[in-house]
């Protein structure tokens, strides 16, 4: 038989949107690779020439026309200009790394948040037990082995269940007060 305690419920619901507060974005990957490159890309060679208006360095041979010291010339011709040299900067394909998005607690229970946080000022470790409570899965025998970990102690799962009930009944507590 499931435990209809509405605040039961809501740890469950909070417990679930803390284990998937940071959503992985993920790059579109029903569009391939190539269709995108495609769209970056000039479609014509005419498209092609006016994209590399102003780059066809003539700014460059003007000043070394000026440079040169013949009178009367005012651009170098292009077969007399030497190239610019350039380092390869082009890198091996590769994927980006993934970005964690946070995705945030639903407003309507951020009053746990705020009353864990509250809690722990005092009873930190119970505080452990209960966020430890709803958001592994795992037995309670296991969970409390977590806890006696995180805080270097020891913790029986007699203790771990104690500690819990006082956590839920202090909730239970905040939440009808509020």
């Amino acid at each position: 038989m499931r435990n209809t305690d509405p605040l039961t419920e809501e740890l469950r619901r909070w417990g679930h949107a803390q284990v998937n507060r940071f959503a992985l974005s993920r790059a579109d990957r029903s569009v391939h690779v190539l269709d995108k490159v495609r769209d970056h890309a000039p479609l014509t060679r005419e498209r092609a020439l006016q994209d590399l208006v102003g780059r066809d360095g003539s700014d460059r041979r003007r000043l070394m026309a000026a440079g040169s010291g013949v009178k009367g010339m005012r651009i170098v011709p292009m077969w007399a200009a030497d190239p610019i040299r350039s380092a390869n900067d082009a890198d091996r394909p590769h994927d980006n790394p993934e970005i964690a998005v946070d995705v945030g607690v639903p407003d309507e229970l951020r009053w746990i948040d705020r009353a864990l946080a509250s809690m722990e000022r005092q009873h930190p470790i119970r505080v452990l037990i209960v966020r430890t409570e709803f958001t592994v899965s795992a037995s309670q025998a296991v969970k409390a082995r977590m806890v006696a970990e995180k805080y270097r102690g020891t913790l029986s799962v007699w203790q771990y269940r104690r500690e819990l009930q006082r956590g839920l009944d202090w909730l239970r507590g905040t939440a009808n007060a509020a």
